[in-house]
C-alpha cells in the first residue's frame, strides 16, 4: 500500500496507449508554471510520433501550434506562476488561450488536481479517457505526491459513478473569471457528457471505485464506517481531524508537515497513536542519479490521503482536499477526491503502510520540543502579500496593443483600475515574455488610468503579465501572472514569433520536413537530429531532398495542408534574415499558382 519506490512522472500519464492517438486534454489545478505547460504539448506529439527527442524550439512551436486548441487548463485566479526555469520565452505567449482562471464559487479556492484525456484511434470507432487524479500542481516542483491513472472506454450507457466526475468538467465554464470562448465552453460540455459513458478499468487488487465532490451536497464525502484511520495530509485543522477520526475504535497515525502539527492543539495530536513528518533526509536523498535522467529530488509533503480499514477490507480516499475545514467541512473550495476499496490481502494494510517496506523508513516521529515558535511578523506579512494578490487578481485590468515610436516596437498599455495594495512597499510589472527588468514599476496607490508596461516586439506581446510584491518583511515577496485580456494584438505576432526561431535556411529547411511529414513531423525531427550538422547542412543546400516529390505527394492526397507552408513560407518571405532559400522560392511558385495561393510580393 503506498509503496514510495513505485514512483511515475507525468510523461507516463501523457503518453498515448498503442493503437491509439492523443485528441484532446481538459486539467485542473490550483496553482501552474507556464514552463511546464509549456512541455505537455511536446511531449504529446513526441509521443504520438514515437519520437524520443526534439523537446527544441522547434518542436515546441509547431506542438503548440498544433495542440493548443485541444488543450484546456483551467487554473485558480492568480496562481498562475512566473515561470521558474529558462529564460523568457515569445512562446510563453502562445499559451494564453490554453489557460483559462477560475474561482470558487462560495468563496474558497479552486483546487482540483486532473487531467481529462481523451485519447481514440484513427477512425474515432474506439474512443479511451484516461483520468490522473492527482495530490500536486502542474507546477515544476518535486513533492512527495500521490497520484491515481484510471483507464477506460467509451460505452453506450452512463455509469452512475461518473455523475461527480462529470459534474465538475461540466462546471468549470461557470467558474471562469472572465470571458470563456464557446469551442472551450463546448469542449467541457462534451467531456462532460461522454465522461459519464466511461467505464473504467480498477487499478489491481481493487474492486470498487467512488469519486466525491467535497462542498457539493449531492456528491459530498462523509467518513466510512470503520475500526481503524489513519491521515496524510501536509495542511490540517483541529475540527477536519476531529470529523475524519470521530467515533473510531483505533487512530493510527498522523502524517503531516512539522509546522502544521505545531499549529494543531495538543488534544488533536492526542487523538492519534503517532503523529509523523517526513525525515529531512528523505527530503533530501543523497541518491546518485542513472545516467541519461535529469535529477528529480522530492522535497516537501503534498500527498492527500485518508486511509481506512474494516475487517479484511481496506479503502483507500485521495485527491486534492487537505483535512481542513475549508476542503472538508465548510464546502467552500472546490475539490475532488476518489474512494478506492479492496482486501487488504491485496492492496495492504495501515501497517504495511508505516512499517520499513513502506512509507516508515522516510518518517520520524514529531517532536513538539524542537520546534520554533511560530514567527508573526512574516505571518502577518504573507497574509498581507497574498491579500494584495487577491486584489490585483480580482480587479478588472486588460492590456492593450498599440504602435510604438518606431516601426518594430509595439507599446503594451495596462487598462482598468489599480486598486490600492496596503502593506505592499514595492511593485514590479512585466510581459512573461521578456526579462523581468524589461517592466515597469507597478503604481502602489489607487491608479485609474492606463500604464505603460513598455515597447516590446511582436513576438513579445502577450496577456501573460508578472507582477513582482514586496512587502516590509525582507523574507516576504510574492511573484505571480495574471492571463489579462489582450486587445489589439497584430496579426503579425505568430509570423515575429516563427522569425525568432527561424532565422536560417536550416532551420527553415527543418522545420518545412516537419510540415511535410505531418502524420510523423516529431520522428522526422528526431531522425534528422541524429547528425545535426551533415545533415541539415544538407537540407540548406537542397541535397538529397525530394522536396518536389514530397509538396507533389501532399497536393495530391492532402492538398489542403499546403495550407500550413503557404502560411510558413508568408510569415518568412519577408525576414531580414532571409531563411527561405531562392531555390524553394522558385519551386513553391509552381505549387501556389496551381493551388490559386497568390505569391506576396
Amino acid at each position: 500500500m503506498l509503496s514510495p519506490e513505485n514512483r511515475t512522472l507525468y510523461t507516463s500519464a501523457l503518453t498515448p496507449p498503442p493503437g491509439m492517438r492523443f485528441k484532446e486534454a481538459i486539467a485542473t489545478t490550483f496553482s501552474l508554471d507556464p514552463a511546464f505547460l509549456l512541455q505537455a504539448p511536446v511531449h504529446l506529439a513526441l509521443m504520438a510520433t514515437d519520437a524520443q527527442q526534439g523537446d527544441d524550439l522547434f518542436s515546441r512551436f509547431e506542438a503548440i501550434r498544433r495542440y493548443a486548441d485541444n488543450i484546456t487548463v483551467y487554473v485558480q485566479q492568480g496562481r498562475i506562476q512566473v515561470p521558474a526555469k529558462g529564460k523568457p520565452s515569445p512562446l510563453f505567449g502562445m499559451l494564453e488561450k490554453m489557460i483559462i482562471e477560475v474561482s470558487a464559487p462560495n468563496g474558497g479556492v479552486f483546487h482540483p488536481k486532473i487531467w481529462a484525456i481523451r485519447f481514440a484511434d484513427e477512425y474515432e470507432d474506439e474512443v479511451m479517457y484516461r483520468l490522473v487524479i492527482l495530490s500536486r500542481n502542474l507546477t515544476t516542483d518535486a513533492s512527495w505526491d500521490l497520484s491515481l491513472q484510471l483507464e477506460g472506454w467509451l460505452t453506450g450507457r452512463r455509469h452512475k459513478i461518473n455523475n461527480p466526475l462529470a459534474h465538475l468538467i461540466q462546471l468549470l465554464p461557470e467558474l471562469c473569471t472572465g470571458n470563456c470562448d464557446e469551442t472551450r465552453r463546448d469542449q467541457a460540455l462534451r467531456f462532460a457528457s461522454e465522461l459519464q459513458r466511461v467505464d473504467w478499468q480498477y487499478p489491481p487488487g481493487f474492486d470498487e471505485i467512488a469519486f466525491y465532490l467535497p462542498g457539493i451536497k449531492r456528491f459530498s464525502w462523509k467518513p466510512p464506517q470503520a475500526s481503524r484511520v489513519a491521515v496524510i495530509s501536509p495542511f490540517c485543522s483541529d475540527k477536519a481531524l476531529q470529523y475524519i477520526v470521530d467515533g473510531y475504535k483505533h487512530i493510527d497515525a498522523l502524517i503531516s508537515r512539522p509546522e502544521t502539527l505545531l499549529a494543531l492543539k495538543s488534544e488533536t495530536r492526542a487523538l492519534f497513536s503517532r503523529t509523523l513528518h517526513l525525515d529531512d533526509a528523505a527530503e533530501n536523498p543523497d541518491v546518485p542519479e542513472a545516467p541519461g535522467t535529469d535529477a528529480i529530488t522530492a522535497t516537501g509533503l503534498h500527498a492527500k490521503v485518508l486511509l481506512f480499514e474494516t475487517g479484511w477490507d481496506s479503502e483507500i480516499v485521495l485527491g486534492s482536499a487537505n483535512a481542513t475545514n475549508a476542503a472538508l467541512l465548510c464546502g467552500k473550495n472546490c475539490e475532488i477526491m476518489v474512494s478506492l476499496k479492496g482486501k487488504k490481502s491485496k492492496i495492504g494494510s495501515i501497517g504495511d503502510m508505516l512499517s520499513a517496506e513502506g512509507m516508515g523508513k522516510y518518517l520520524v516521529d514529531f517532536d513538539e520540543s524542537q520546534q520554533a515558535e511560530p514567527d508573526t511578523q512574516r505571518a502577518e506579512a504573507e497574509r498581507v502579500a497574498e491579500n494584495a494578490r487577491s486584489l490585483l487578481a480580482q480587479a478588472c485590468l486588460n492590456v492593450t496593443c498599440r504602435p510604438g515610436q518606431n516601426e518594430q516596437a509595439w507599446a503594451l498599455i495596462l487598462s482598468g483600475a489599480i486598486p490600492p495594495l496596503p502593506g505592499i512597499v514595492s511593485g514590479w510589472i512585466w510581459p512573461v515574455t521578456v526579462p523581468a527588468e524589461s517592466g515597469c514599476a507597478l503604481p502602489l496607490n489607487a491608479l485609474d488610468k492606463e500604464l505603460v508596461l513598455g515597447e516590446f516586439s511582436a513576438a513579445s506581446l502577450t496577456g501573460l503579465i508578472a507582477f513582482e510584491l514586496h512587502t516590509a518583511h525582507p523574507d516576504v515577496t510574492v511573484r505571480f501572472v495574471l492571463n489579462l485580456p489582450l486587445i489589439a494584438v497584430p496579426d503579425e505576432r505568430e509570423a515575429m514569433i516563427l522569425q525568432t526561431i527561424i532565422n536560417r535556411q536550416e532551420d527553415f529547411m527543418r522545420y518545412l520536413m516537419m510540415l511535410l511529414n505531418a502524420d510523423s513531423p516529431f520522428a522526422f525531427s528526431t531522425e534528422i537530429n541524429a547528425d545535426p550538422v551533415n545533415g541539415f547542412y544538407g537540407l540548406s543546400l537542397g541535397e538529397e531532398v525530394p522536396l518536389l516529390e514530397e509538396l507533389t505527394r501532399m497536393y495530391s492526397r492532402n492538398p489542403e495542408r499546403l495550407a500550413d507552408v503557404a502560411a510558413l513560407v508568408k510569415n518568412l518571405r519577408h525576414s531580414p534574415d532571409k531563411p527561405i532559400p531562392e531555390d524553394f522560392l522558385d519551386l513553391w511558385a509552381v505549387f501556389e499558382s496551381a493551388t490559386g495561393v497568390h505569391r506576396e510580393r
